[in-house]
């Protein structure tokens, strides 16, 4: 059968490590350098752009400042909980400027604005946004109102900020950063025998449609294959791939305490509304296949694969795609990407530069840019290319912290206390 479970990190969805909390700090203050707090919700190592985002972001920065990073190591529901200690640990030391890598630390960040001479930041991403529990968005315009700029990954994730108050002048789009790749897969026999023995897929002479991510019901894998993928020739296959989905166990026996309501809004905000049910269901097609818990080698090997990566998405009510990171990931690999244009994925996929955004629901549309570009394999290695080189030059890692480096230079120049 086409759905394999390969291997499972268990970062997914709100598995708790052995502690919940960080170790304590030992290291010692570089004093040269202005010292930058992070406060991270979620591990590096747990799965997501918003981590990877940060592991990216705080290594880069680390350039310039002494950065400090305060992990709450925990379940996703007890996050909460570490807003006491993130709190208190910001401002009783010496950082001049505190980071929060989403809306949700944003309201530990306000407190940290309001109590004290700090400057403090914090990115935010889509579903931080505009998660639809009541309590949360009450006090959500509040809280970004109270610190001293909100930076947002793309156009829509802004849009999203301005309707909850915030003035524009205090807000800046920058985008995610692409991942550096030094490194080159040849597609030959041996690639070719590694992933059907890692996979049972045989994708010889095949043309191989690609994408990767959490089967959540926003990123579309399943509307794909039924509505996209019969339109297209038999020498075609499909391979969504991701980590395996995991129900967090507070969340499966609170569903008859809490309502259907709020269960599928935290669901919403665990990462796991998911099609995972649906799409094993689809993979008993003989040309899709559908792979969880990839490593890091066979992603990278059925990037190399790849003709095209997919991004499918849909609009989901309660639900966004902030930017569309998996993009970059396919581009700066040389693998043009086909998207729905929609949400934050249109500052992410630029048409020409690194693929081409489609209309959502133009399923002719989207089949037959597809099917072009593979009928004509010089305009697609041409793509490839460029997809490589745009992807690398304007989504990098420099570029990126560097737009940070300099907010952050200019709040800190305008010196202490917190005038909105």
């Amino acid at each position: 059968m086409p759905y394999k479970v390969i291997d499972y990190d268990p970062g997914d969805c709100g598995s708790a490590p052995e502690t919940a909390f960080e170790k304590p700090n030992t290291t010692i203050i570089d004093k040269s350098k202005k010292h930058v707090i992070f406060l991270v919700r979620k591990p590096p190592e747990s799965i997501g752009g918003v981590q990877r985002h940060s592991a990216r972001l705080s290594d880069g920065l680390a350039k310039s400042y002494f950065v400090e990073m305060f992990n709450w190591k925990g379940p996703e529901w007890g996050a909460p909980f570490s807003f006491p200690m993130f709190y208190h640990k910001s401002v009783r030391n010496g950082a001049h400027l505190v980071h929060c890598d989403d809306a949700v630390t944003s309201f530990v960040g306000a407190k940290i604005s309001n109590h004290s001479n700090k400057k403090v930041v914090a990115t935010v991403h889509g579903l931080d946004i505009i998660l639809p529990l009541p309590w949360y968005q009450k006090r959500l315009p509040a809280a970004l109102q109270s610190i001293d700029h909100v930076v947002c990954v793309s156009r829509a994730t802004a849009k999203q900020v301005i309707k909850r108050g915030v003035n524009p002048e205090r807000i800046r789009i920058i985008p995610n950063a692409a991942e550096e790749v030094d490194f080159h897969i040849e597609k030959n026999e041996e690639l070719y025998q590694k992933i059907e023995s890692q996979t049972g897929a045989d994708l010889r002479g095949k043309k191989v449609l690609f994408s990767l991510g959490r089967p959540l019901k926003r990123k579309g894998f399943d509307q794909f294959i039924e509505n996209v993928f019969p339109h297209l020739p038999e020498d075609y296959v499909y391979i969504a791939a991701g980590p395996k989905p995991k129900t967090p166990k507070w969340l499966g026996v609170s569903k008859n305490i809490i309502g259907r309501d709020l269960h599928h809004i935290l669901s919403l905000a665990s990462g796991c509304y998911t099609v995972h049910d649906r799409l094993v269901e689809l993979s008993g097609h003989p040309r899709v296949y559908y792979f969880n818990g990839v490593s890091e080698e066979l992603r990278n090997q059925l990037y190399a694969v790849s003709d095209l990566f997919i991004l499918p998405n849909r609009t989901i009510d309660g639900d966004m795609e902030g930017f569309g990171i998996v993009a970059l990931e396919a581009a700066v690999r040389g693998v043009p990407v086909i998207a729905t244009g929609i949400e934050g994925i249109t500052d992410a996929v630029i048409d020409g530069e690194n693929g081409y955004c489609i209309p959502e629901g133009d399923i002719k549309k989207m089949a037959g840019t597809i099917k072009s570009l593979i009928d004509n394999p010089d305009t697609l290695s041409e793509l490839g290319k460029r997809a490589r080189k745009y992807t690398a030059s304007a989504f990098s890692i420099a570029s990126i912290v560097k737009r940070y480096n300099e907010l952050f230079e200019e709040l800190l120049r305008n010196g202490n206390g917190n005038g909105h």
